[in-house]
């Protein structure tokens, strides 16, 4: 790897992970921690995660050639200011971020010339980060964002790459406006959408009943709803555009859907569509086989069916 020395400021799930995953992948690396929260540096320090842990941000960045913003994106929009006038000349700059234009645009701003940044967006947190151990094999065969501008060093970028691909993750570069459209629909969306889910079922006075009788189906559809909010909250705050095209596209879809299951009509071809979709999507991805030609079986209902007719 390109770096001698890695800072990681924010030592939550996915720094302490990235810190344990970078010290697994390259011994001559030394990885320097930096968290405001002294649980989360107890635990990095406890699971050996980081080589040394700083105070302040001026000793992590010191004689770092990388420095990756691992923290909410607000969070990051904050640190960008303050970590520039700490920076070694020629320190690479990059994030974890959930939301790309307005770091890159920050970025820009803020951060010296002689300090190139490097969009970065890791798609390998699972759904209940929150209540896992971090560990060095989170990032291993998954996409991790990159969302380098035409101002971008071609150096930089290939320094990262070496970074993300040490740690068994594959590089995924896009634009950054880019990144945020897409991701609204394929990220951000299912997480609003499981937190509409659980509020719409946790205010009815059944709820206790409906929960008790809650199982598999609804367990991984609500299980979005188990991460950090500030850290959805500030997804919000800056895909706000995107974000809202998507809640639309999906509020039509369940209206269309109420409509036809409130005047009575077939929604068998509708349902089917989805699951045609999902398996597509599944075979694209190498995880699922085609789906075998199933007409002839599914003309035939179980007899228990053909009674209840």
């Amino acid at each position: 790897m390109a770096f001698k020395q890695v800072a990681i400021l924010g030592l939550g799930f996915i720094g302490t992970s990235l810190a344990l995953a970078l010290r697994r992948a390259s011994e001559g690396t030394r990885v320097m921690g930096y968290d405001v929260n002294s649980a989360s540096i107890d635990r990095a320090t406890r699971l050996a995660a980081v080589d040394r842990t700083f105070g302040t941000i001026a000793e992590v960045c010191k004689d770092s050639e990388c420095v990756v913003l691992a923290a909410p994106v607000r969070a990051i929009l904050q640190l960008l200011p303050e970590v520039a006038p700490h920076l070694s000349p020629g320190a690479v700059v990059t994030d974890i971020g959930g939301t790309k234009h307005e770091i890159n645009r920050i970025a820009e701003l803020e951060l010296p010339a002689t300090s190139p940044f490097v969009g970065g967006h890791p798609l390998a947190g699972p759904l209940t980060a929150g209540v896992q151990e971090p560990n060095a094999d989170l990032f291993v065969n998954t996409s991790y964002c990159l969302t380098p501008t035409a101002q971008t060093e071609p150096w930089a970028v290939e320094a990262v790459v070496q970074l993300v691909e040490c740690i068994g993750a594959q590089p995924h570069f896009l634009d950054p406006t880019e990144h945020d459209a897409l991701l609204a629909a394929v990220s951000h969306l299912p997480y609003f959408t499981s937190v509409a889910l659980v509020r719409a079922l946790a205010m009815q006075s059944a709820w206790p009943e409906m929960g008790a009788m809650a199982a598999g189906g609804f367990r991984a559809v609500a299980s979005p709803a188990r991460s950090d909010p500030s850290v959805w909250s500030d997804v919000a705050a800056t895909n706000r555009d995107n974000l809202v095209r998507q809640l639309d596209a999906m509020i039509d879809q369940l209206e269309s859907l109420r409509g036809m299951i409130a005047a009575g009509e077939e929604v068998t071809t509708e349902l089917g569509r989805a699951q045609t979709e999902v398996q597509a999507w599944l075979v694209s991805r190498g995880e699922a086989p085609p789906p075998s030609d199933t007409s002839a079986a599914g003309s035939r209902n179980p007899r228990w069916i053909e009674r209840l007719r």
